[in-house]
């Protein structure tokens, strides 16, 4: 099964789908439809007359779109046998796509939105978000296994790979704490937001935040230190993986000492989306450097 426009085109939405997640949260818009799933306050195409309403139903759409994508995908691989690679990516895809609607669904249906503060949210946010990662993951995963003709993953998920990808989801997991944070009890200024950071008399999410920061500069440094290591190994051209992780910590702290600024916001969760990208490619291309007859 080689149908790379549906790969790509999956890799694509799922980027889209979870930026929009990432505005409707950022603009308290998960109330828009109502605790109705999957209709859209009772309807399957609502009035669209609300802003809040109207933003969450593109985010649903977007996310619908992306089942659809990747059930297509799925039902392509019946015919290819059990022990197939593409399968087994495929299978672990619809997997994570599904959990992505199951846990979206559960979060409108019990109101863990809008500006809603329940620890329920707080746990249900961060798993939505490492989950997304999965899926993104998988899509480049089977996007690089298509490209480079990729029979098996021997030697992938090695203990470099393991460090960055559960640090990536730790960098996740606390970055949408400290987006959910801002979300909820903003601050009036930089200096402000500093201080509650470190007050015992803030709220635990504001207090929890300061943790991604930590995370996104331990996950820097090795991303920084990998990529120049398979540079030197394997001559693979890792600059723009470089230049990800740079431009990626510069949005953060400009983010942050502009008291968060919501396209800021957006740009830093997509230059975030497609580090992980590229650092898979880079790995599988590394990968079939030591296996050419993969």
């Amino acid at each position: 099964m080689k149908n790379y426009f549906l790969v790509k085109l999956g890799l694509f939405v799922s980027i889209v789908s979870i930026l929009a997640g990432a505005f409707v949260r950022a603009t308290g818009s998960g109330d828009g439809c109502g605790s109705t799933w999957p209709k859209c306050n009772g309807k399957i195409i609502p009035n669209l007359q609300d802003t809040s309403e109207i933003i969450e139903f593109l985010h649903r759409s977007i996310s619908g779109f992306l089942l659809i994508i990747t059930l297509i995908l799925f039902t392509k691989t019946f015919n290819l046998p059990k022990q197939n690679l593409i399968r087994k990516i495929i299978v672990l895809l619809t997997f994570f796509v599904l959990l992505e609607a199951a846990i979206g669904a559960v979060i409108v249906l019990y109101e863990w939105v809008g500006m809603n503060s329940s620890v329920p949210r707080i746990i249900a946010v961060p798993i939505h978000l490492v989950n997304t990662f999965g899926l993104l993951g998988c899509y480049a995963t089977l996007f690089a296994v298509l490209k480079f003709d990729l029979k098996n993953l021997d030697g992938f998920f090695d203990l470099n790979f393991k460090l960055v990808g559960i640090l990536f989801f730790l960098t996740g997991a606390t970055g949408s704490i400290a987006a959910l944070s801002d979300v909820l009890y903003p601050s009036e200024s930089f200096t402000q937001g500093l201080v509650a950071d470190f007050d015992r008399s803030s709220e635990l999410l504001t207090r929890l935040r300061i943790l991604h920061p930590i995370f996104s500069m331990f996950l820097s440094y090795v991303l920084v230190v990998q990529s120049k290591k398979i540079h030197k190994t394997f001559g693979i051209n890792t600059k723009p993986l470089f230049y990800l992780v740079l431009f990626s910590v510069s949005l953060g702290i400009l983010n942050v000492l502009s008291n968060i600024v919501l396209p800021l916001s957006i740009l830093h969760l997509a230059t975030a989306d497609i580090l992980w990208i590229t650092y898979i490619y880079v790995y599988l291309k590394k990968l079939k450097i030591i296996n050419p007859i993969n």
